[in-house]
């Protein structure tokens, strides 16, 4: 029961704040919404700002989530770090444009790159996971694997981090310049 109401006063935190801002939302308002009293409220958080911060830890929790269902795949994992490497292109070419983040949460800049860089501290970690696991199978080379592991993360969300100066009908080029770009990495690591 606890946890459902915390879960429900971070969604309701997180559709005030995209509504309205981070900066208009109030306690008040969240208690409103949610039809919990402020004293519920402050049992589960201490401010308005360890809210937001649940708010942002979830959505970063939300991108992740897809990559971890790679990971967890029963294909081989140089196909896996593929899949992985081209998920992350694709989900970054659609939340830099106006889909999906921005839906989710309105869009603020600040806010969008502090979920990125919540999600890509942990997306490092999965590909830490998959790197090892291709080496510990003699697939992969170790002393390659170090050199690109946290480029992986940087590259893709770069590239789709700037998709907005692409002209228009250029997003085919740059997607199969991106799968071009996938093969060569895992191949580049490959014993």
């Amino acid at each position: 029961m606890a946890s459902k109401t915390r879960e429900k006063l971070i969604e309701v935190a997180r559709q005030l704040f995209a509504h309205k801002g981070v900066a208009h939302t109030t306690m008040n308002d969240i208690a409103s919404a949610s039809s919990k009293g402020r004293r519920t409220i402050y049992t589960y958080f201490r401010n308005k700002k360890e809210i937001y911060d649940a708010v942002l830890e979830q959505e970063s929790e939300r991108l992740v989530n897809s990559l971890r269902e790679v990971v967890a795949m029963d294909v081989p994992v140089d196909k896996r770090l593929r899949m992985f490497m081209q998920l992350r292109f694709e989900r970054y070419m659609m939340t830099s444009g106006s889909a999906t983040l921005k839906s989710r949460i309105s869009f603020d800049s600040r806010r969008v790159a502090r979920i990125r860089s919540l999600a890509r501290d942990k997306e490092i970690e999965i590909v830490r996971t998959l790197m090892e696991e291709g080496c510990a199978q003699g697939l992969f080379n170790r002393e390659r694997c170090k050199l690109v592991e946290g480029f992986i993360c940087f590259s893709t969300s770069a590239i789709g981090f700037h998709n907005h100066n692409i002209e228009s009908g250029a997003e085919k080029d740059l997607e199969k310049a991106y799968y071009d770009f996938v093969e060569f990495l895992v191949r580049g690591i490959m014993n």
